[in-house]
């Protein structure tokens, strides 16, 4: 993987994981509003806790999924390090 690349790979990642925080702090406030409502003001506020729910869900899984390519990235390229035989050097050897 060439270094342009692998720099668009993890600052997308880092993109990804600061979305999800977001996300995370935006369903802490909006259970704050819900727990603390009464009423009518209670009802829209579940109603806003459950879409910053659906949002967070939504972020964690995009960030998720760049973890996995990520890693499948840094094992093929491991992978790809080893001699033939699949045994890394001096490993077996002694």
């Amino acid at each position: 993987m060439n270094k342009m690349r692998q720099k668009r790979l993890v600052y997308g990642l880092i993109e990804a994981y600061v979305n999800w925080r977001e996300a995370c702090l935006r369903v802490g406030d909006a259970y704050g509003c819900w727990a603390s409502g009464t009423g009518f003001g209670a009802k829209s506020a579940f109603a806003r806790y459950e879409a910053a729910l659906d949002h967070e869900e939504r972020a964690a899984e995009v960030y998720a999924g760049l973890v996995r390519r990520t890693g499948q990235l840094a094992a093929s390229r491991h992978d790809s390090a080893e001699p033939p035989g699949g045994a890394a050097w001096g490993v077996g050897s002694r």
